[in-house]
């Protein structure tokens, strides 16, 4: 092959290089302005048959990737990929539903009208995460749970210290009934799982700012597991009732941590 074809065929091997790198470029930039944001987890409610964030945004499923149901729950934690904004619609958004987990909503207790201690109980918890969204105090909690069928429901309540109103402080206290299901000296029949759970403080807090002093009764945690020891926890922390945060990036059902 003489120069001037081996030149001419560089140029031309050049050119399809350069159309390919040209058309993967704008492939990759369609996708990148299709799909708002991957991986977006975030807590709210079932309005409708529709999950509206606790953000006020309204997402609407067009692709499912698990098999739950929204008409089976009222309030659920959701990973999901944004595609697109919903047209012709304000906050309102088209999502790739990837995981949803309910969540347990219930009413605050007062402390001074609260059921008795023996049906709040105080068996200990793990609280992996707080955070405050839409006025609601919303928990992830890790509780040992029997293996198999038999074992009783737990019950988990926060209690509002109605009887010990500080200057704009709030006090509550994590209760939990797990009718004997405790992490203790043999937990070979037992099993970590976690529970996601929301009590509308809004109900109690009618200020727009306040501090909130929490009480709880919690596992020791050790790296990889929980120890059958436990301890008292408190914590402080403020209040804002137009609040909202972020809610764990790293979500899934179950636990595989050991028990000591």
């Amino acid at each position: 092959m003489s120069e001037s074809n081996q030149n001419i065929m560089k140029r031309t091997i050049l050119r399809a290089f350069i159309g390919i790198a040209a058309a993967v470029l704008a492939l990759a930039s369609c996708q990148k302005e299709e799909e708002l944001r991957r991986f977006n987890v975030t807590m709210g409610n079932i309005v409708d048959g529709r999950f509206v964030s606790d953000q006020g945004n309204t997402f609407n499923i067009v692709e499912q990737l698990c098999p739950a149901r929204l008409d089976t729950m009222t309030r659920a934690l959701v990973n999901c990929d944004v595609i697109r904004q919903t047209a012709g619609k304000e906050k309102e958004y088209d999502i790739r539903l990837t995981q949803i987990f309910s969540v347990l909503t219930k009413d605050v207790l007062y402390k001074s009208s609260e059921p008795s201690e023996s049906t709040l109980g105080n068996d200990a918890i793990h609280l992996e995460d707080l955070w405050i969204s839409g006025g609601y105090m919303n928990m992830s909690i890790i509780i040992p749970v029997k293996n198999g069928v038999g074992g009783r429901k737990h019950l988990i309540n926060l209690v509002h210290d109605d009887t010990d109103m500080k200057d704009n402080t709030f006090i509550f206290h994590i209760r939990h009934n797990a009718y004997g299901e405790i992490l203790g000296a043999n937990n070979s029949d037992k099993t970590l799982v976690r529970q996601y759970v929301s009590f509308p403080v809004s109900s109690v807090i009618n200020q727009d700012s306040a501090m909130i002093e929490l009480h709880w009764k919690g596992y020791k945690a050790f790296p990889g597991g929980l120890s059958s020891e436990t301890e008292d926890y408190r914590v402080q922390r403020g209040y804002l009732k137009s609040e909202f945060e972020q809610v764990p990036t790293t979500i899934t059902g179950m636990m595989t941590t050991s028990i000591d």
